[in-house]
This record gives C-alpha cells, sequence and structure tokens, in this order.
C-alpha cells in the first residue's frame, strides 16, 4: 500500500536519481576515442608515454569543465591501445576499435610508421582519424577524406625549419657554417626529413659531408660519430628519437666533435628524459627544433597555467611539444563534436573538415591557429628552434619574434 508518506519519499528517491543521471532521465553516453599510441616495444615508448599523460589530461579537464554540451554534457572516454612502435599491431586495434568498440572517431599514433598505415584502415571504415603528432607528409597527401592533422606539420617543415635556422644564425652572428653532417634514422619521418634537408642546403650553398641513415634503436654508434669526427662539419643534425639521440649527443660531446652548432629535429632531444640522460654539460649549447615555443612565450593565460601546473605537478617533469601537441589534439576532437552535435563518424568527419579556432587560450597555449586546409593540414603550424642553456634549460631563440627575452644565442655553441 502506498502510503503518503511512501509516496514523498519515492517522488525525492526519483528526483534524486534523475538529479544525478540516473533511472529514466539519465546521463548521456560518453563518447569513445580510440586511440593509438606506443607505450612499449621501441625507442618512442618513452614519448608516448609523455604524449598519453596529456591526451588523458585533456580529456580529464574537458570533462571537468561539462562534457561536450552539445550532446548533453557527454563525458569523452578514451579507449587506449598500445601499438608498441609494430604497423601490424597498429592495423589489427584499429580494426578492433572500429568493428568491436565501435568508436566514431580515432587519435593517434605519433609514429609516422604506424599512424601512415593505420590511417588507411580508418579511411576504409569511413571513421574519422586526428593525427597528433606524426610527420610523414604521405599521411595528407592520398587524397583521404577521413584523416586530419591539426596539430603537426609534415616533417618537411620541420626540416625546412632546421636549414632555415642555419642560414640565420650564419648571417646573423658573421659566423657561416659552410659544411654540414646528416644523420638520420631509416625510418619514414627520418627519410622525409632527410629529403627536405638535402635539398636545403643544397639550395643554401652548405656542403653536405656526410648524409647517413642508420637503423632506429641501434645499440652502437660509435662508428657513425667517429665518421662525423672525421669530416669535421661546421653543423651536426641529428633525427632521432630518444635512444638514440642521448647515445649520439653523449658521444659527439665524449669524442670532442666540435661544431658551430648541433641541432635536433624536435625528437629526441626534446623527449623528457634526453637531459637526465645526457647530462647538462653533454647537451649545452645543443640546438633542437620544437613545435612549441615554451613556457615563457606560451603560459600566459589560467588556461595554459592550468595544463602546465597538474601535468608538472602529477609526473614531474615539465610539458614539451610532444605532450603540448597532444592535449590540443584532444580540445579539437571537442570542438568538431560541439559542432558535429552528434557522436557519428560522418558528423564529426564533416565538423573536423570545417574546423577553424583561431584566438581562443588553446591558441595561446598551442601558439599557433588551427585551420584545416583541403587536405586535412593545419597549415598555421610553424617550427621554432631553441637552445639548451648551461642550466638545462629550453629557450626558444629563432624565430625572432618569439625569441627568449631572458636569453641570448650562442653560436658557435662549441665554444659555448
Amino acid at each position: 500500500m502506498i502510503t503518503r508518506k511512501n509516496f514523498i519519499v519515492r517522488a525525492c528517491v526519483a528526483g534524486s536519481m534523475i538529479a544525478m543521471g540516473l533511472g529514466s532521465a539519465h546521463a548521456a553516453d560518453p563518447v569513445k576515442i580510440g586511440y593509438l599510441i606506443p607505450l612499449s616495444g621501441s625507442a618512442a615508448a618513452s614519448i608516448g608515454r609523455d604524449m598519453s599523460r596529456a591526451t588523458h589530461l585533456a580529456v580529464k579537464h574537458i570533462n571537468e569543465s561539462g562534457g561536450i554540451k552539445a550532446l548533453g554534457g557527454a563525458k569523452l572516454e578514451l579507449l587506449e591501445s598500445d601499438t608498441r612502435g609494430d604497423p601490424k599491431v597498429a592495423l589489427t586495434e584499429t580494426e578492433r576499435l572500429i568493428t568491436r568498440e565501435k568508436v566514431p572517431v580515432l587519435l593517434g599514433a605519433f609514429q609516422s610508421g604506424t599512424t601512415f598505415p593505420a590511417t588507411a584502415v580508418a579511411e576504409k571504415y569511413s571513421v574519422p582519424w586526428v593525427v597528433d603528432l606524426a610527420g610523414k607528409g604521405d599521411i595528407t597527401e592520398r587524397g583521404f577524406k577521413y584523416v586530419f592533422r591539426a596539430t603537426q606539420v609534415p616533417a618537411a617543415a620541420n626540416a625546412e625549419g632546421m636549414a632555415d635556422f642555419v642560414a640565420y644564425a650564419s648571417k646573423a652572428t658573421g659566423k657561416p657554417a659552410k659544411t654540414v653532417a646528416m644523420v638520420y634514422e631509416n625510418t619514414d619521418w627520418g627519410q622525409d626529413m632527410a629529403n627536405t634537408l638535402r635539398a636545403k642546403f643544397k639550395a643554401q650553398g652548405v656542403e653536405i659531408v656526410l648524409d647517413e641513415g642508420y637503423p632506429p634503436n641501434s645499440p652502437d654508434l660509435r662508428p657513425l660519430v667517429l665518421k662525423i669526427k672525421g669530416r669535421k662539419p661546421d653543423v651536426v643534425t641529428v633525427t632521432s628519437y630518444a635512444a638514440d639521440a642521448v647515445q649520439l649527443h653523449k658521444l659527439l660531446a665524449q669524442m670532442k666533435v666540435e661544431a658551430m652548432g648541433y641541432i635536433g629535429s624536435a625528437g629526441g632531444q626534446i623527449d623528457t628524459g634526453f637531459l637526465p640522460q645526457v647530462g647538462k654539460s653533454a647537451a649545452k649549447g645543443v640546438f633542437t627544433t620544437n613545435g612549441w615555443a615554451g613556457y615563457e612565450s606560451a603560459i600566459t593565460t589560467p588556461f595554459a597555467k592550468k595544463f602546465w601546473d597538474e601535468f608538472k605537478g602529477s609526473y614531474k617533469v615539465e610539458p614539451n611539444e610532444l605532450s603540448v601537441s597532444a592535449y590540443g589534439a584532444v580540445w579539437v576532437i571537442k570542438d568538431a563534436l560541439e559542432r558535429a552535435g552528434k557522436a557519428e563518424p560522418q558528423a564529426i568527419r564533416d565538423a573536423l573538415a570545417k574546423t577553424s579556432i583561431k584566438g581562443t587560450d588553446l591558441n595561446k597555449l598551442l601558439g599557433y591557429d588551427i585551420v584545416i586546409d583541403e587536405k586535412g593540414q593545419n597549415p598555421l603550424k610553424k617550427f621554432v628552434v631553441q637552445q639548451i642553456t648551461p642550466e638545462g634549460e629550453y629557450r626558444t631563440i629563432w624565430p625572432e619574434n618569439l625569441a627568449s627575452k631572458s636569453y641570448k644565442m650562442v653560436w658557435p655553441a662549441a665554444k659555448y
């Protein structure tokens, strides 16, 4: 028998359940994001870890801020898969996430060697994929309609930045670099970088005295460094992930290879493990391209500071370009979902194709606006060049409009 007292109690409970998203008026279903990233098994695993941390932090911040408002406050749910740096694993996991998990959008997978084939699977199933950091040019040069690269540009743009910086430093200091030794890992990324560097240096009249690739994750790179030393280059360019970059820069210092500049390519040299393993003495003066201008230029808003403080507080390391780009890529998906108004692949794809994010707190953190062109590419991202100080800090020194106000470039670096 339902008494007046029981009715009131039941009504109160029902109201509470509705308010909490339970009962008939349940909360909006979460939006699943299939996330592929190398967390083990390859030289890129340490970078993958940093990117994963930032990706999870972006999901946390978006969910805490109310989720996807256009979908009734739906939360993002990250379905993370470890590619282990293996293209076969990436292919299998992409298919699983699409066919079994029914994800409406995919994110990843950092390495070009896994991202390039895996995005073809997404294209086959007409599921949109947001590339976080893979730089192989062909990823967005195949005429695909479901692949978008918002927080990265092809490796060619990175290489162009390296060569343009050498020309700038040569002219600005009156101490021109006339010869270069190019060393790079034999991967899609390494070859793309080398092809562009080769053409740029030739056009600038810089003689290439060594042009050599090597197997990634090599156990002993001493013979390669001996070759570099023997050619006596003015500049050494190093395109490597963390393990190889650490070994190469240690050997360059130990074997006293004196060059005007040792220039990394936004890979191992900006990995959070680089400085602790190489040591401040060996890293001092090293230059590297970077897709992010750093703390001084970017942490200027509460939005940026929240990201910085929580990342550093949680993981005891400072964010770098890799983590910042990963963080930004999730917000690009968030923006597309808000405009799509539904968590369906075609709607998300159409929204991503019309992406235009300008002048927001996200842009201030990243350091560039985001638009998507007809190839699915963001042409507005540019690379900067940083130098590592004796204190082990990265300071932007090029282009001049983004250069640190508290640090002056040292060139030649060998005289540091």
